[in-house]
Formats: C-alpha cells, sequence, structure tokens
C-alpha cells in the first residue's frame, strides 16, 4: 500500500503540493504535456528549485498572458474538464477539489453551486493546481492519504470581496473535520485550493503513520516567513500490516415508513458525498411493522455530512453512530485496453498458503455493463470474455 504523508507545517497551498510531487520525482515534462490538454487561456508555467530556510524544494508559478482571465462560473469549469482527455483517475478527483471550492462559495454567498462565479475557482492557476495535484496522486499510485494538524493563522486577507479574516471563510468551511493547531503568525497559511485538495485527498490526520519511507520532496510557497520555512513536505512510503487497518464510523438508523423507490436516489447521494458502502437489512420492529436497518459506512471525516443527508432524505427522526475499525486488503487499481473495449481492473492478494501466488482481480462492474451492451452479451458471457484475455495476456496489458 502506496502512503502519503502531507507534512503542513507552513500550511499547504495547490503550488506547494505541485513543487512536492516535482520534487518527489513527477516528470515535468508529463506534468506539461497533460496540462496542454486542456482548452485554457496561454499562460507559461515557471518551475525553480528555490530555498526556503535552508529547505531545498521546487516554487511553482503560473503567469497568465496579458488579457485577464474571466470569472468562469463553476458550471463552464465542470464542463472544461469534463470534456478533456484527461485519464478518469485524474479528472474525476481533479473535478472533486472544484467541487469543494464552489460548494463552500455558493454556501457562504448563498448561490446555487452550478452558477458560482468567483475568481479564485475561475484563475488558471487553480485549475492547474487541481489537475496537477489528481496527477501527482496518480502518478505515485497513492492508496492511503494522511495529513498533519493545519495551522490555523490569524490576521486578515485581502480579497475581491475585501478584507477577510484568516483562516478565510471559504478555507475554514472546507476545514470542517479537519485537525487543526492554533498559531499566532499573521500570514495565510493555508489556501481554499489547498483545503479544496485537503477534503479530496486525506481521510487520517494526526502524526505520520507506521510505514517504510521511500523519499520525501517539498514544494516552496510564495513568501518568506519570519518563524518557519514556507514548504509543504510529503512523505512517500509502504504501508506496514498496521497501514492495513483504519478507523471508520458506522451510521444506522430503523426505517419503517418511507417510499422504497426513494432508496436509490438517497444511495446516490450518500455515495456522491463519500460514503464507502450502504445496505438494508430487513427487520421487524415496533407494532410488530416491517421495516429495514439502513446503515451507511463512511470515514470519521464524513460523519457529519452524510448525517445530514440521512436527515434530509429519509424519513427518520434520529441517527445512531460509532467507531468502528477494519483491515483490508492492499489492493491496486488500474486501466487495460482489451479488445472490447477499456476495462478497471482492481487487484488484490489474499494472505495464507491456501491461495494462489498471483494476485486476483476484479472488473469495474460498470465497465463490464457497458461492454456487455455494446457487444450484445450477458455479464456472464462479457466477463467469462475478458478475464480469459487477461488472464492469457496479463504479460502484454499494460494500462
Amino acid at each position: 500500500m502506496k502512503i502519503a504523508y502531507l507534512d503542513c507545517f507552513s500550511g499547504i497551498s495547490g503550488d506547494m503540493v505541485l513543487g512536492a510531487w516535482l520534487d518527489l520525482g513527477l516528470p515535468a515534462p508529463l506534468l506539461r504535456r497533460i496540462l496542454k490538454t486542456l482548452a485554457l487561456p496561454p499562460f507559461r508555467l515557471l518551475i525553480r528549485r528555490e530555498e526556503r530556510g535552508g529547505l531545498s524544494g521546487f516554487r511553482v508559478t503560473v503567469q497568465e498572458g496579458k488579457k485577464a482571465p474571466p470569472h468562469r462560473s463553476y458550471r463552464q469549469l465542470r464542463k472544461l474538464i469534463a470534456e478533456s482527455s484527461l485519464a478518469p483517475e485524474i479528472k474525476q478527483p481533479a473535478l472533486e477539489v472544484l467541487r469543494h471550492l464552489a460548494t463552500v462559495e455558493g454556501r457562504i454567498h448563498g448561490r446555487e453551486v452550478a452558477e458560482v462565479h468567483f475568481h479564485e475557482i475561475g484563475a488558471v492557476d487553480t485549475i492547474i493546481d487541481a489537475v496537477g495535484a489528481a496527477l501527482g496522486f496518480h502518478y505515485f499510485q497513492v492508496n492511503s492519504v494522511w495529513a498533519s494538524p493545519l495551522p490555523a493563522s490569524r490576521g486578515w486577507v485581502q480579497s475581491q470581496h475585501g478584507p477577510l479574516p484568516l483562516p478565510a471563510p471559504a478555507t475554514l468551511a472546507l476545514l470542517e473535520g479537519a485537525a487543526l493547531v492554533p498559531c499566532a503568525l499573521e500570514k495565510e497559511l493555508v489556501t481554499p485550493t489547498g483545503a479544496a485538495i485537503i477534503k479530496t485527498w486525506v481521510r487520517h490526520f494526526g502524526p505520520p503513520p507506521a510505514c517504510t519511507l521511500t523519499k520525501a520532496g517539498y514544494g516552496l510557497g510564495r513568501q518568506e516567513l519570519s518563524d518557519r520555512p514556507n514548504a509543504l513536505r510529503i512523505w512517500l512510503g509502504e504501508g506496514t500490516r498496521a497501514g492495513d487497518q483504519e478507523k471508520v464510523t458506522v451510521l444506522e438508523t430503523n426505517i419503517d415508513d418511507m417510499n422504497p423507490q426513494w432508496y436509490d436516489y438517497l444511495f446516490d447521494r450518500l455515495f456522491q458525498a463519500g460514503a464507502l458502502d450502504c445496505l438494508l437489512i430487513p427487520c421487524q420492529m415496533k407494532k410488530n411493522r416491517p421495516g429495514v436497518l439502513l446503515q451507511v459506512l463512511c470515514r470519521p471525516n464524513d460523519r457529519e455530512s452524510l448525517m445530514g443527508i440521512l436527515l434530509a432524505e429519509t424519513t427518520t427522526l434520529g441517527v445512531r453512530f460509532y467507531e468502528a475499525e477494519r483491515r483490508i486488503l492492499p489492493r491496486e487499481t488500474e486501466r487495460l485496453e482489451t479488445p472490447w473495449g477499456t476495462v478497471g481492473l482492481k487487484r488484490f492478494k489474499r494472505p495464507g498458503p491456501g491461495h494462489r501466488s498471483a494476485p486476483e482481480f476484479t472488473i469495474e462492474y460498470e465497465d463490464l455493463k457497458s461492454l456487455a451492451a455494446r457487444e450484445d452479451k450477458s455479464l456472464k458471457e462479457m466477463e467469462t470474455l475478458l478475464r480469459s484475455y487477461l488472464t492469457r495476456h496479463k504479460s502484454t496489458c499494460t494500462p
């Protein structure tokens, strides 16, 4: 299991994440090539090695054209990335970063999310930061992301709306559920884009997890700080057996008076908001009424948002929750070309001498369904064809 630990001793911003990935070995030509696939206004990407407080790392700067970029809406940005040729493993999390930014701006200013207009999300550099961050996590095949507590600095920051208190309102909204520590420095240490990256990828806060360290990289911020190097440090490592165990939250409620057609929409909303699993268990309730026990498995940081969905979208009057631990098998995801089209695979290996030495794999259901419909075959026939092909050609199948 590949682990990334975001060591945010000086906070986090999108360009610092990008700089740290480059310092860890993300090829700059690959980054430039990926960014050229986006329909962005002319810009220059400057990558320089600099120092902050004696620490060497990469500083990334975006120089836009002479004409100021327009204030785009989230709807326009979503379309720009969705219609690009980016791989799904890069496209989806990049869209998630922008969705988080638009959601908090809409909430703060009382606007519909799709129509939110503001400079921070419309700027070319924010799009570059979102896509670059997603590229880094994908390039290094990171499975689990941790972060140190984030410094909550004080003071003021200038915005298009005038002076705003630190942490900026959008940043503070994005950090709900994150671990914060007070910081007396009157500088903006965590930017909205940095906070959106944290919300998109980080599931654990605290000290570094047990791992075998592979490498550390430094991404540098723009300003010099008086009491610390202005840098983000990303650790890359291989997880140990202890890393396969993680804390989760279980939400549950009993329901006996809800239209069963609503569960489909409810599950869609829950999974979109980060639920790990949802299930309905038949049960007999008071007064002998048949009902269901609705359970939702989630990460601790997603508890409040998912609980809000349950209270808003069901007829329940209350939700129980408790912490649990689970152990998961290490797994890797990849997309492979076959004669019938591209399919996503999830590879894993079961422990114990009774299992084969080679990793097992499952085929992504949505890909299987799509190919079966295109080839006019049953799901079982399509799966048999794909498994046979992938087993025979496992040495030549490349992501």
